[in-house]
């Protein structure tokens, strides 16, 4: 199972019920891993204690982080022939963008090499038209979703279950 850095999303209320729903509807790995960003993609298991001990260095320097997101796009995951539905953030952070950049350098430089949008899966699709559907109808609404992150994780996915979650608070 491959090893995975993430940044749980704390959600108000009524934002955590209506991306609920969406992703529910959409992402199949819902019900596996909440909504989040992807810190560090993908690391050989071999390195999970190794993600853990960085991940813990690193948590430790920054505080928490707010995250407006505004805007529904979509991206095509080649490698998995899916069209994914991702929700953008007004800005990044400089702070969560130094972070990512940290995470993913020394101990942990073998993890892939992925662009950092700090973007929130909401759906995955077979066709591209259905994700673009959706996004016109999710930016329709003109729905705001104002997220705070709080903590790290890191954990095994193997794209249906998690295993060995370790919670790491940010700024402790």
């Amino acid at each position: 199972m491959p090893v995975f850095v993430i940044a749980p999303l704390n959600l108000q209320p009524a934002d955590a019920e209506a991306l609920a729903l969406m992703r529910n509807s959409y992402d199949p790995n819902a019900a596996v891993v909440g909504p989040h960003v992807t810190m560090v993609f993908g690391l050989d298991d071999g390195l999970e204690g190794e993600a853990q001990r960085w991940a813990r260095i690193h948590a430790a320097a920054f505080a928490g982080f707010a995250l407006r997101f505004t805007l529904a796009t979509v991206a095509r995951d080649y490698e998995n022939s899916a069209w994914y539905l991702f929700l953008m953030p007004k800005q990044i952070p400089p702070g969560l963008a130094e972070l990512h950049r940290r995470l993913n350098s020394g101990a942990l430089a073998g993890a892939p090499d992925v662009a950092f949008d700090a973007h929130l899966t909401l759906g995955r699709f077979r066709e591209r038209v259905l994700a673009e559907a959706v996004a016109r109808d999710t930016n329709g609404a003109a729905r705001v979703v104002d997220a705070r992150i709080e903590t790290l994780e890191v954990l095994l996915f193997d794209g249906t279950a998690v295993r060995n979650r370790t919670v790491l608070p940010l700024g402790g």
